[in-house]
């Protein structure tokens, strides 16, 4: 009989456990829209408490936007945040209650992507980079870096007048003549891409003129 009733004490603060348990843990539920109110499906919601367990739980929105995450901890603030590609973030925090409150609602702001023309972010590490190899004589790998510059910073247009000093420092190592006024070519395109956005670019209309001056005696020979 003693142990019965060890047993049934056993199972009944198991029971009380549990029932602290589930008393303690609320859900939430929202709508996650754009900035024209409409819904955005498949955009995820995570909830994060430190000190609860487990501290991370999250969910996806439906085809209205709609979520709802439960076995959140009570009675303490969550940490909320809403991400769907191609939006930027959002988040709050709000307090958990075992009973539900008002929905949780986020609004996302599309993410327009790189802005065209733009500088990339690691651009200074690169120009370095590529002016050691000029200053190494590492002349073909320093007009590689500088043209890779180039392609992705449409709006760095000065990186011409290097890219044309090094041609021309090039074209006079150049044995064969043929590759010489290649060189030189390439060097007068630079320099007019550079006059083509500054018309009055002083150093550009100098050296110019400077390279034309060369191929003309190139071809004379």
């Amino acid at each position: 009989m003693r142990r019965l009733q060890l047993v049934a004490a056993v199972a009944t603060v198991t029971m009380g456990l549990a029932a602290q348990a589930a008393a303690q843990t609320g859900r939430v539920q929202g709508i996650v829209r754009d900035l024209n109110g409409e819904p955005i499906r498949g955009a995820i919601v995570r909830a994060t408490h430190p000190e609860a367990m487990p501290n991370e739980l999250t969910a996806a929105t439906d085809e209205r936007g709609r979520f709802a995450i439960i076995g959140l901890r009570t009675a303490t603030s969550w940490h909320f945040v809403a991400e769907a590609p191609g939006y930027f973030p959002a988040e709050g925090d709000a307090t958990v209650r075992s009973a539900i409150g008002a929905p949780l609602t986020f609004t996302l702001r599309r993410d327009p992507g790189p802005i065209p023309g733009a500088l990339v972010g690691n651009i200074q590490q690169q120009i370095t980079a590529a002016r050691e190899l000029k200053e190494a004589g590492r002349l073909d790998e320093a007009i590689a870096a500088y043209q890779t510059i180039q392609s992705r910073n449409a709006r760095l247009t000065t990186i011409n007048l290097v890219l044309a000093d090094l041609y021309r420092e090039k074209a006079q190592k150049e044995p064969d003549g043929a590759a010489r006024q290649s060189l030189l070519e390439k060097a007068l395109a630079a320099y007019d891409a550079v006059l083509q956005e500054d018309a009055t670019h002083g150093r550009a209309k100098v050296e110019r003129e400077e390279v034309a001056a060369d191929l003309q005696a190139l071809t004379r020979q």
